[in-house]
């Protein structure tokens, strides 16, 4: 699973906004391809459109017709509506370029929006049959598209991506010093009572490894900023982290609904906790793995939408009955007191699972261009929250957690004496 969530990563990290699409021509091509879509700001953007055949004659001295199409977001509906060959009816630009075998062809172009911000999508056809059939069915040459856009103002971002880089850094920054006090936490109370907090300890891998998912993701995006491309491996390992640490939180989480830090503080029964544990992890490497197919497709404005976020929603609301479900088990069970803090883990657990749910309908009810924001920022603030509120629960000595949790409960005492 891992491997293959590996391959998902790499294909999607492909698509930055220097698009390349590679097709067979006798195999792969079809009446028309959509290419990509950009959101550009008002005023003037530049984009460069490359055809390039590979794997052609050398001395073939021809030039083939390729007709170029430009959608604007108005009329996208109406032209995915229609077949293949009409789309081009409704297309806000259209042409036809003339690419020599040999060397391919460069077309530059500008888009202007003077009062508003669009969505454009970029696509080609080849309804004649004029690009198939030049070249005999054995023959293996290529056809690549590259696309390269640069918006207002010469940034590489598009319209959804706009402010991204200082949101996440702001919140890096956050989470290293959330990390930074977590750690002192752990060092002092190993200094002044020479007794270990593995709850806290948890929470500062899953700080860690947040920390290192968007601090890598800021360093990809300031150079993403520069070149249009970002860097490969920085973003492959942030979400690699990623994953960590969302199976880390929600390991916490469940483990405390389930009674951990009140009935018991050690894993002497850990077997009863694996399959689960297993299961969590699976469906963590599901959820960010299947945000990765056709991430770029047409009718996609985040990595989660249609059919992807839905079961991605429905794999959260799983989570979110086991832990409600080991929380109602423990509450029953438990004194006033305790069960204070049961309803309130689960109003800070509830909060986290729901609120990829909770977003995901949002965006039904918003413009498509700042859907991408609310799927991205909304889900690191939650998480990022998640973390904040179980620092303050593990950390704080008047919270109900010190107040209860057996491991608490010699720090109290000690607190007493002195």
């Amino acid at each position: 699973m891992i491997k293959y969530l590996f391959v998902l990563i790499l294909l999607y990290l492909t698509q930055a906004k220097r698009i390349k699409h590679s097709y067979l021509i006798k195999q792969q091509l079809q009446d028309w391809h959509y290419i990509s879509k950009f959101g550009a700001e008002t005023g003037e953007v530049f984009y460069s459109l490359t055809f390039q055949f590979k794997d052609a004659d050398e001395n073939d001295e021809r030039t083939i017709p390729i007709q170029y199409e430009l959608y604007l977001d108005e009329e996208w509906p109406n032209a995915i509506e229609k077949s293949e060959c009409d789309r081009g009816s409704v297309a806000r630009r259209k042409e036809t370029i003339w690419v020599p075998v040999k060397s391919g062809f460069e077309y530059k172009g500008s888009l202007t929006a003077k009062i508003r911000a669009h969505l454009w999508y970029f696509a080609f056809n080849d309804c004649q049959n004029q690009l198939r059939n030049s070249f005999p069915n054995e023959n293996k040459v290529k056809l690549e598209v590259e696309l390269h856009i640069k918006n207002v103002g010469g940034t590489e971002f598009t319209l959804e991506q706009f402010g991204i880089l200082q949101i996440i850094g702001v919140i890096a920054l956050i989470d290293i010093i959330m990390l930074i006090y977590n750690g002192n936490q752990i060092l002092e109370k190993q200094r002044k009572y020479e007794e270990f907090s593995l709850p806290l300890f948890l929470l500062v891998i899953t700080l860690l490894l947040e920390t290192f998912s968007y601090s890598l993701l800021t360093l990809h995006l300031w150079i993403y900023s520069e070149n249009g491309a970002g860097q490969l491996f920085l973003q492959v390992f942030s979400v690699i982290f990623q994953v960590a640490s969302q199976f880390s939180l929600t390991m916490i989480l469940v483990m405390l609904s389930w009674g951990w830090q009140i009935n018991f503080s050690k894993f002497d029964n850990f077997e009863l906790f694996l399959p689960i544990s297993l299961l969590i992890g699976f469906f963590q490497i599901t959820i960010v793995g299947v945000s990765f197919i056709e991430y770029d497709s047409y009718n996609k404005d985040h990595s989660y939408e249609g059919w992807v976020g839905w079961l991605a929603s429905l794999i959260y609301i799983g989570e979110l009955i086991y832990f409600m479900n080991g929380l109602v088990d423990t509450y029953n069970k438990q004194n006033t007191k305790i069960q204070q803090f049961i309803l309130l883990l689960g109003l800070y657990g509830g909060i986290y699972f729901i609120s990829f749910p909770v977003l995901q309908t949002v965006n039904l009810f918003t413009a498509r261009y700042i859907r991408y924001k609310i799927m991205e920022i909304g889900t690191m603030l939650f998480r990022t929250s998640a973390i904040l509120l179980l620092t303050r629960l593990f950390t704080s000595k008047k919270s109900i957690f010190a107040q209860i949790s057996i491991e608490n409960k010699s720090f109290l005492d000690r607190n007493k004496d002195e």
